[in-house]
């Protein structure tokens, strides 16, 4: 509900968004309503609807079709790796996942959430965290994922930007005390009402305990039960807010609706893709509070009455055991990930005779000798996969053209789906332009920390959004994406790059400093600094970089793995850094060697 304070400040795009006082005589925007606002284009709405890409309903509406027509049906395998070995494996059918959601949106509503509230969690790969996203759709609530490595400056970012009127945690996870850690972040967010935690540090920390409170009472039974879900209309309405951009300063979140998230689904045609078979099984290795797991075990499943199969803590044999044991049809992971299964498969080889298809990708290429190894030890077909959380799974690998086999397109858009670089079946060319992208899969809006409002996509340039990325036509009817932006990289996490190199500015040693993507063959990419030292002949090292940047709230998925030392930087006739010149300079180096500065002359 909005505040009666309320008044309005200008958005990017030059409309209004409502601002209201926060109690201390400065304005601040009301994120609720903000996001309430952004709506698409009528026509646009229409033309996705009749297309049956969009529709009126929701992932929650789904799960509750499928209880009641399949209650018995599997709907969550999990493995909890800390738990004594009798409670590791979790299973759940679709009548109790039905049902938590039930409660835990009830449990929501008599804590005063309303639909548009924003409602954080921090949750490791738990089917919990899949049930709260699921319930906030139920609820009309939107969805703020948390990934559990984030420490407390990103945390505050985080909760700030959204305005989250609730948070769960768990008490620690991987010897980091979420629950204390949110606590004592509690006095600066007076908007978050509520502090949920998972596990006994609840009452030493003054929070609602999710065990009690969540679990085993039963809400549904009560007062704010089996009512109505949100207005008509809410599938087109903004569901879920994920964090693009960084983990500080830089928060950077992106826009999405039951229906951009339905899109991923719906326009699969299922010739070698991800398809929309009844009752699959799906896996993922990456966290499920980032958008393309969100989608691939919390998403698909509902919409197809399938099972998400969920492992807390990553490791390559736990994965294949799952996997063999889960049954599972389709599995998702990153380059590393799955570099990782390869090894461990041809240590000790499992059979996995459910999967029909491996995905692999996300805002990093796939080395061409793992996706030639990767199919005859899985017993499956791999795709590439290119995406990013603007729009989820923006390309896939369809065949096995030569151009795929040398790792030289990143596949073709699923229907629907336009991007920029393709007008038509464009001839494979040398030159690469910016990424841009525009369908029914792509965000609503973005919301860039600090600014007043979000930014709504289909508000100018014809709803085209430009995703960071370069491309070049493949020949083949899709891309090969050739760059990440400068301000970011990153594999698995989107790296904060602007406040990298700030950063590494500060350290004694360093006197210029430029962060860019490096692709490993199996880790894929990840961040490398290049360094113009302050003393030639005593540079910083890698680790004592690593260490300076780690004392600085860097989290670890942006501590550089590699370090170039030059003598300078190569600069445009602006006077800024040549990221793309420094990345063709880098693709022809050997690591760990100083070197003379790329050509400064271009």
């Amino acid at each position: 509900m909005t505040d009666p304070r309320t008044r309005t400040a200008r958005r990017e795009d030059g409309t209004r968004a409502p601002r209201r006082e926060d109690g201390t005589g400065q304005g601040v925007t009301d994120v609720a309503a903000a996001l309430a606002a952004l709506a698409p284009p009528p026509a646009v709405a229409a033309a996705f609807h009749g297309r049956g890409w969009w529709r009126t309903g929701t992932f929650a509406d789904d799960l509750a079709r499928t209880a009641a027509r399949f209650p018995r049906r599997p709907a969550v395998v999990q493995h909890r790796l800390h738990r004594p070995a009798d409670r590791r494996a979790v299973r759940l059918d679709q009548a109790r996942l039905a049902l938590y959601v039930e409660r835990f949106s009830a449990a929501l509503a008599s804590l005063g959430i309303t639909e548009g509230d924003p409602v954080a969690y921090q949750l490791p790969d738990w089917w919990e965290a899949a049930a709260l996203a699921l319930a906030c759709m139920r609820l009309g609530a939107v969805a703020v994922p948390v990934l559990p490595t984030v420490r407390e400056r990103g945390l505050r970012a985080i909760l700030a930007a959204s305005q989250a009127r609730l948070c769960v945690v768990p008490d620690s996870w991987e010897d980091f005390p979420h629950a204390e850690a949110l606590a004592d972040l509690a006095a600066e967010l007076p908007w978050l009402r509520h502090r949920v935690v998972v596990g006994d540090a609840a009452r030493t920390t003054g929070a609602l305990d999710f065990g009690s409170y969540f679990l085993r009472t039963a809400h549904e039974r009560g007062p704010y039960g089996r009512r109505p879900g949100p207005r008509p209309g809410h599938a087109d309405r903004v569901c879920l807010m994920v964090t693009v951009m960084g983990l500080g300063e830089e928060y950077t979140a992106v826009l999405h609706t039951p229906n951009t998230l339905y899109a991923n689904i719906s326009t699969q045609d299922d010739r070698g893709g991800p398809g929309r078979r009844p009752g699959e099984v799906f896996y993922s290795a990456l966290p499920q509070t980032s958008l393309a797991s969100t989608l691939y075990t919390v998403c698909w499943p509902a919409a197809v009455g399938g099972t998400g199969v969920y492992q807390d803590v990553w490791t390559p044999d736990g994965c294949l055991d799952l996997m063999a044991e889960a049954g599972v049809h389709q599995a998702y992971a990153s380059p590393a990930h799955w570099a990782e299964v390869l090894l461990a498969q041809r240590r000790r080889p499992r059979d996995l005779p459910a999967l029909r298809l491996a995905l692999s990708g996300g805002r990093t290429g796939t080395a061409p000798s793992l996706l030639a190894e990767l199919p005859p030890a899985l017993g499956a077909p791999v795709r590439a996969v290119w995406g990013a959380p603007e729009l989820g799974l923006g390309t896939l690998t369809r065949g096995d053209t030569p151009a795929e086999r040398a790792g030289e397109s990143d596949g073709v858009p699923p229907a629907g789906l336009e991007l920029s670089p393709l007008p038509g079946r464009a001839a494979p060319r040398d030159e690469a332009s910016a990424l841009r992208v525009r369908g029914p899969s792509v965000c609503l809006g973005t919301w860039r920390h600090g600014a007043p409002a979000p930014s709504a996509t289909w508000a100018a340039d014809g709803g085209w959004l430009d995703t960071g990325d370069r491309a070049r036509p493949d020949g083949l009817g899709g891309i090969r994406v050739t760059g990440r932006a400068a301000a970011r990289t990153g594999a698995l996490f989107v790296v904060p790059v602007d406040r990298i190199e700030a950063a590494l500015l500060d350290h004694p040693g360093v006197r210029e400093a430029a962060v860019i993507g490096h692709v490993d063959p199996e880790q894929g990419e990840r961040p490398c600094a290049v360094v113009v030292p302050a003393v030639e002949e005593s540079p910083p090292g890698l680790l004592e970089l690593r260490e300076h940047l780690s004392a600085r709230g860097v989290d670890e998925a942006g501590l550089p793995t590699r370090l170039e030392l030059v003598g300078s930087l190569p600069r445009d006739d602006r006077g800024e850094v040549r990221k793309d010149g420094l990345r063709d300079w880098l693709e022809r180096l050997r690591p760990g060697r100083p070197h003379p500065a790329p050509d400064t002359t271009r």
